[in-house]
């Protein structure tokens, strides 16, 4: 059994390592960051009150398929986003020796879980290139708060992503980001901005993520679904706010660092 299990994970890693997927990993890993350098955009139009697109991953996909050629950008970011699932589920089964017991299971998880994240991009990215894209299901709030405990299950929600912004927070400041960069892209010059963009980018995503934790908590406590949203209505809610705008404008150049960081970790991807 071990040696099979053995085998499995051997093979797991050469089918990461191979050039057919880490190369459309790499594009995919660039393309994630393209992504969020897009919505960093989009949100600091909305704190200027300048524009009424959606910063969110649909939103910033819509604004693509808007220029030119933008189709044909969105189907090769989806071949480098699938790319990049194969790669991550590669990394589920086989990768993370550095870590031991527990640990090596739980970041093999979280392997998992970004394989889906960019899993469910790539598939928005070829419904948008393709125009089939939907309205923006800013409805699920209100069906959620529909259901027997709403206000529980909501809570449970807010808990949830509360969660991945503490993680977020926590992966930047601890510098656990560098475990999936080869050594070049952490010395020198280069090293050290490709640090700032780390550090400042997921700590700036983590705050997005407990600033809208925080509004599903206030829907939940007041039963009232307009309360809640994603980073849209965050700002649009903080927008009037003294300093509001500011803060919006911190947190999208934030967002904007997260997408670069992702954009250089493309080309310095490494697996462990």
């Amino acid at each position: 059994m071990a040696e099979a299990q053995s085998k499995t994970e051997r093979m797991a890693r050469e089918a990461r390592d191979h050039p057919a997927v880490s190369a459309p990993a790499r594009a995919g890993m660039a393309a994630y960051g393209g992504v969020y350098m897009v919505i960093a955009w989009l949100a600091a139009q909305l704190a200027l009150g300048e524009s009424a697109r959606s910063a969110s991953g649909k939103g910033a996909l819509r604004q693509v398929r808007e220029q030119p050629m933008g189709a044909v950008v969105l189907w090769l970011a989806a071949a480098g986003l699938l790319g990049l699932v194969v790669w991550e589920a590669c990394q589920a089964v086989g990768g993370h020796r550095d870590e031991e017991g527990l640990r090596r299971w739980g970041a093999r998880a979280a392997s998992l879980a970004r394989g889906t994240v960019f899993g469910v991009l790539a598939f928005l990215s070829i419904r948008v290139a393709s125009g089939q894209a939907g309205g923006s299901g800013g409805g699920l709030t209100g069906r959620i708060m529909a259901q027997p405990y709403g206000p529980a299950l909501l809570v449970l929600v807010a808990l949830g992503v509360a969660g991945l912004g503490g993680y977020s927070i926590v992966h930047g400041v601890s510098d656990r980001w560098r475990r999936g960069l080869e050594a070049q892209g952490q010395v020198g010059t280069l090293g050290g901005v490709v640090k700032v963009l780390a550090r400042v980018g997921y700590v700036a995503r983590g705050v997005a993520f407990l600033v809208i934790a925080g509004m599903f908590v206030w829907s939940a406590v007041t039963h009232d679904a307009g309360k809640s949203g994603g980073l849209d209505q965050a700002i649009v809610r903080f927008r009037d706010e003294p300093y509001g705008p500011l803060l919006m404008l911190v947190v999208a150049a934030g967002l904007g660092c997260y997408g670069a960081f992702h954009v250089l970790r493309g080309a310095f991807l490494r697996g462990s």
